[in-house]
């Protein structure tokens, strides 16, 4: 488990904290859901272009602050403490937890806000299976302490059961595929970055990250691929220069010399989608023979044979990416039938989407649990 600390460069939209003079008697720990939040448009005659104030709660402050943005791995978090001055912690992504003493557990996510008023016992950090980064705004007291640090925090095993079910039965390394096909699909580079990372850290190991990225040049294209490839070589060197334990893994087996690409991906495409497609071609391979060639020899006959990812991988890097994208319901649909043909379950694919939606994007996880919920 790692804890960093680094500068945090703010978006295009400005946040702004506005600052008065509330009362500190208020003693509970108080969690604003992002879409509490009021947001306005910058008047024209001080900004250049469209930009946007999100108005957050008023931080009451009582002494100097300096933000910090402090990094959780999944399942990392602080222990118990208290702030002198009080705390605020702004969600800038992922999913975490926060408890006040004698209070139930609460899930934040990216967006939200937390004030905990000064002397206030509680705790703050990532959740079971995401990555959470926040925000820490905590006034200095007259020594220069902000914090004071207590015990470590034992959940109970009905919380961590309750927070393990929502990913159902997806794995570390299953769930940490999902965002990076994701992300790589849609062209997200900065959260591919972190989600490589984490992913990384997970044990996914170096050769099958770059085998998501080959996969998804037949889905995405040759932009979205090599840019992915790309970030994954900078994430190689960074974790280099930080001294950080990166796994390459196995390669994908060598093919043999009389390899026939058609005949092994027509098997290979029969098998998982549970169709023999030999003898009764779809619509479009009888409108444009060629296409059906290409995805037969190179598609399923070129890559889905290669080792480094099995089928149920492949098939979450498939509909991980289809969600991201806009356009393709058709092919998420199916691709989600093929999913469960391959062996992934129903609670498997529950859990996609729940790490879809904690780690990529509501939308694209609304799409999934609408098409998901279709399938008989």
């Amino acid at each position: 488990m790692r804890i960093k600390t680094k500068v945090y460069k703010v978006p295009i939209t400005a946040i702004v904290l506005a600052a008065s003079a509330c009362s500190w008697a208020a003693s509970e720990q108080i969690v604003s859901a992002s879409n509490s939040f009021t947001v306005v448009e910058a008047p024209a005659d001080k900004f250049t272009g469209e930009a946007s104030f999100t108005r957050f709660p008023v931080m009451p402050s009582a002494g100097d602050v300096a933000p910090t943005v402090v990094n959780f791995s999944a399942g990392a978090r602080s222990n118990w403490h208290i702030h002198p001055n009080g705390q605020y912690l702004i969600v800038i992504e992922g999913e975490g937890q926060t408890q006040q003493w004698g209070n139930p557990v609460q899930t934040i996510r990216a967006g939200d806000t937390v004030w905990c008023p000064p002397g206030v016992k509680h705790w703050h950090g990532a959740s079971e299976h995401s990555a959470m980064r926040h925000i820490a705004i905590s006034p200095v007291a007259g020594e220069g302490e902000s914090v004071t640090w207590l015990e470590k925090v034992e959940l109970k095993n009905t919380e961590k059961d309750i927070e393990k079910s929502k990913y159902k039965a997806l794995n570390d390394r299953q769930a940490a595929i999902v965002p990076i096909a994701a992300l790589t699909a849609s062209g997200q580079l900065d959260k591919l970055r972190l989600a490589l990372h984490r992913a990384l850290d997970q044990g996914l190991t170096v050769y099958e990250a770059r085998e998501v990225m080959i996969q998804l040049y037949a889905y995405a294209g040759f932009p979205r691929s090599l840019n992915g490839l790309n970030t994954l070589i900078a994430v190689i060197d960074e974790r280099a220069e930080q001294g950080l334990e990166t796994t390459t893994g196995k390669d994908a087996s060598p093919l043999p010399a009389d390899y026939d690409a058609n005949s092994v991906g027509n098997k290979v495409r029969n098998e998982i989608t549970g169709r023999d497609m030999t003898n009764n071609p779809s619509g479009y391979a009888q409108f444009a023979p060629m296409i059906d060639v290409f995805l037969k020899e190179h598609l399923f006959g070129d890559i889905f044979v290669r080792d480094t990812l099995n089928y149920k991988d492949r098939e979450l890097v498939t509909i991980s990416a289809l969600a991201a994208m806009s356009g393709t319901d058709a092919q998420l649909n199916g691709h989600l039938r093929v999913s469960l043909n391959v062996g992934l379950t129903r609670d498997q694919l529950q859990g996609f989407v729940d790490v879809l939606h904690n780690t990529v994007s509501e939308q694209s996880a609304q799409r999934a649990q609408i098409l998901l919920n279709s399938i008989q």
